[in-house]
């Protein structure tokens, strides 16, 4: 199996959990709130029933975005790598032999909100400052707002990685 199925597709096998950290932002759900508010309330009182549609479906994407931000993203280390997950639902695994650097970096408004990027880069983050992954098949960048916990956690992923293959 490729690196890049395993990242995006692939469960990592079965291990204890030794750090979990989370990255959410609640000032980002209520900013996507106060247009799902809106939009009910318009919803309510057009006469016109395609556009209350229309406003009822906008009103339930927004909200969407509201619940992302609210849960932010989970990160879970392991032995075996990173799980990356959402709302109960796993994003992406990254297996610990795939992981080829790691560093601080800042992240830029412009660069978006959310889960971001297209091919080889993915960003799952809410505020401007994370730890960008360089991984076998491309680049992960984890927003945190203390991203020396993820360095550490992943100093940890990387040592026993390194102890294993070493044996």
């Amino acid at each position: 199996m490729s690196a890049t199925l395993h990242e995006r597709h692939g469960s990592l096998p079965s291990s204890t959990v030794f750090a979990e950290e989370t990255h959410n932002s609640g000032l980002i759900a209520l900013i996507f709130l106060v247009p799902v508010a809106v939009q009910l309330n318009f919803a309510t009182t057009v006469p016109i029933a395609g556009i209350r549609v229309a406003l009822g479906v906008g009103a339930a994407v927004m909200l969407g975005g509201a619940a992302l931000a609210w849960d932010g993203f989970n990160y879970r280390f392991s032995p075996a790598g990173i799980e990356i997950r959402t709302l109960g639902f796993r994003l992406r695994s990254i297996s610990a032999g795939d992981i080829r650097e790691y560093t601080v970096a800042p992240w830029s408004m412009a660069g978006g909100y959310g889960i971001r990027g297209l091919g080889g880069k993915r960003a799952y983050v809410w505020g401007n400052t994370g730890v960008r992954i360089k991984t076998a098949a491309g680049e992960v960048f984890l927003g945190h707002s203390d991203p020396e916990k993820i360095v550490r956690d992943l100093d940890l992923i990387t040592r026993n990685h390194e102890a294993r293959a070493d044996s």
